[in-house]
Order: C-alpha cells, then sequence, then structure tokens
C-alpha cells in the first residue's frame, strides 16, 4: 500500500510540474512580448526613454515558487536582463568610455568558454559590424524610418529587428554572440581581434546553428525526481507568482498606452474625415469637369448662330475664359 501511495504521489507531482511549465512558458513568452511592445510604445511612437520596469524583474525569476524536488535558488553569474537593455548599458558604457582597445586577452575575462562579460566598446564594435553586415534582416520600410535619427538609436532599433530574426534575447546570448565575432591573433593565442567583414554571415549561422542545436537546452523545466521523504512544497506565493506574471506592465505604463490609443483613435477619425472630404472633392471635381463639357457644347452649338443674341454675347468674358469657351 505504501509503495503504491508513493507512485500516486510521484505521478501527480510529474503532471503538476508538466502543467506549470507548460503554463509558466507560455506566460513568459507573452509577458516578454508585453515588454517588447512596452519598449516600442515608448521610444518609437511617444519618443521617450524606456528602462526595464521593475514589475519585470519576475521574467529574471524573482518570487518564483520552487517546484518539488527542485533545488533551491543559487546566486548566478549569467545575466537574464534583456537585449534591449543590455544594448543600452553598453551603448551607455561605452560612449562613457570613449573609443578604446578592441583587442582583449582571455586570460583576462576571469572565466573560460562562452558568455564572458566582454568590454562595453568591444561588444559596441560587434553590435555596429553586425548592423553594417547583416542590414538585410531589417525591413527596408525601416530603414527608411531610421534614416533620420541619431547613429546610436538607428543602430538600437536595427538590432531590434536582426535579435528577433537570429534569437537572441538575453544579455547572455549578447555575450555568446560577441564570442562568435572574435577572431583568435596568429602570434598570440590569447589575444582576439574582431572577425573580418565577409565572415559575419558565418559567424551568424554558426550561432543560430549552435542556438537552436538540440544539445542546447530550451527550456527551464527542472529535472526533478519524487522522494517521497522530501517535505511538502509551500504553495502560499503560487497567487502572488502568477499574480505578477499578469500585471507584468505597471499602471504608469497602462496610463500611456491607453492616452496613446485614445490619441491614434482621434487622429484615426480625422484622417478618415480628411479621406471623407477628399472622396466629396473628387466627385465635385467630376461634376465641374462634366458640366464644363456639357456647357461647352451647349454654347458650341449650331442653332446659336440663328440667334440674334447667342448666348455668348450675355456671358461675362471672364467666365468664358475660366472655361476655356470661345465666344
Amino acid at each position: 500500500w505504501y509503495q503504491r501511495r508513493v507512485r500516486v504521489q510521484a505521478t501527480d507531482t510529474k503532471k503538476f510540474i508538466d502543467v506549470w511549465v507548460m503554463n509558466e512558458e507560455e506566460a513568459m513568452e507573452l509577458a516578454k512580448k508585453v515588454m517588447d511592445e512596452d519598449s516600442i510604445v515608448h521610444c518609437q511612437q511617444l519618443g521617450l526613454d524606456w528602462s526595464v520596469p521593475e514589475t519585470a524583474k519576475v521574467l529574471e525569476g524573482e518570487g518564483r515558487p520552487l517546484l518539488a524536488g527542485e533545488p533551491p535558488k543559487q546566486a548566478s553569474t549569467s545575466s537574464l536582463k534583456s537585449a534591449r537593455a543590455a544594448v543600452e548599458d553598453v551603448m551607455r558604457a561605452a560612449s562613457e568610455a570613449g573609443s578604446g582597445q578592441l583587442e582583449f586577452s582571455r586570460s583576462t575575462m576571469g572565466g573560460e568558454g562562452k558568455g564572458h562579460k566582454f568590454s562595453p566598446v568591444l561588444i559596441k564594435s560587434v553590435l555596429e559590424l553586425l548592423c553594417a553586415e547583416a542590414d538585410f534582416l531589417v525591413e527596408k520600410k525601416l530603414v527608411h524610418l531610421l534614416a533620420p535619427l541619431e547613429h546610436d538609436e538607428r543602430l538600437l532599433m536595427k538590432l531590434d529587428s536582426i535579435f528577433k530574426a537570429i534569437g537572441v534575447e538575453t544579455e547572455d546570448d549578447i555575450n555568446r554572440l560577441t564570442e562568435y565575432f572574435l577572431a583568435t591573433v596568429e602570434d598570440n593565442p590569447d589575444q582576439a581581434n574582431l572577425i573580418h567583414p565577409n565572415e559575419v554571415l558565418k559567424a551568424i549561422r554558426l550561432f543560430v546553428a549552435d542556438s537552436v542545436s538540440p544539445n542546447k537546452v530550451t527550456t527551464h523545466k527542472p529535472a526533478v525526481e519524487f522522494d517521497s521523504t522530501a517535505p511538502a512544497r509551500d504553495s502560499g506565493n503560487d497567487a502572488g507568482y502568477w499574480q505578477a506574471l499578469a500585471n507584468i506592465l505597471p499602471k504608469s505604463h497602462e496610463l500611456k498606452w491607453d492616452a496613446l490609443l485614445e490619441g491614434l483613435q482621434k487622429y484615426h477619425g480625422v484622417l478618415a474625415q480628411r479621406a471623407k472630404l477628399i472622396e466629396d472633392t473628387d466627385k465635385l471635381q467630376n461634376q465641374n469637369s462634366e458640366l464644363r463639357m456639357l456647357l461647352q457644347q451647349y454654347i458650341g452649338s449650331r442653332v446659336n448662330q440663328d440667334l440674334q443674341i447667342p448666348p455668348t454675347h450675355t456671358i461675362p468674358s471672364e467666365v468664358l475664359r475660366d472655361y476655356a469657351i470661345d465666344s
């Protein structure tokens, strides 16, 4: 009986975790889309500065309850900061640092493998090279719209489109991408420079191929083995966690969305009114043309020659000239 109870508990726990993870991934994806749209509303529509709101910390795992059998969270050196926020920080830090040496020493990076924290100047150079050689990933209409913007703003908008195309979502992804844009110096294996522009497409292909590799973990689903001796999980924070995901957009940002929606609706009404006026004007112009032709036919008719006072003698010359009628 005891073993049966353990098996039932393990089955129920597995079902609960599967449902939790499935809903969590869907909610996370929707929340990230909301943050992307919020950034677009602020930067492109309203022309305001945008930063990740405090409510978005839930996307980094803050306040997330532990599932059954899941180990406690440990401080991680990997950043879950969004790619856009990371680029904005890089731009700011690179501007403050000025133009620095693009070479870097692998021995001074403080770690091994990919995912290092590179210098802002180096990352900015990589991003500029990416924009210059991968602009085919940006819509032509967007390129024309971004032309009047300053260099950094134009770079940021282009990177949004490129990142979506190649699957860059977090700061860690940017650091991994940077590694693909570095070429080792032959004389000194510990030094590296930016790759040649002709190698950018190859680097992007390698990055995308590695990103979609079956060996790469694409979900945060924990590997849980049910332990009958483990204490029951605390579900007291479950409702608060899901509520935080549902309210990812701050109230102040919602008010800006509402104001923008109201303004765009009024603007749409003005455009609709102008479209109707243009349509009415076209109709009047067509009627005017038809009346002009009809008047010219009447005045140019031969029957007028038999009249003692033809109509052209009673019409002011200015009118005849305006209507291009021969008197």
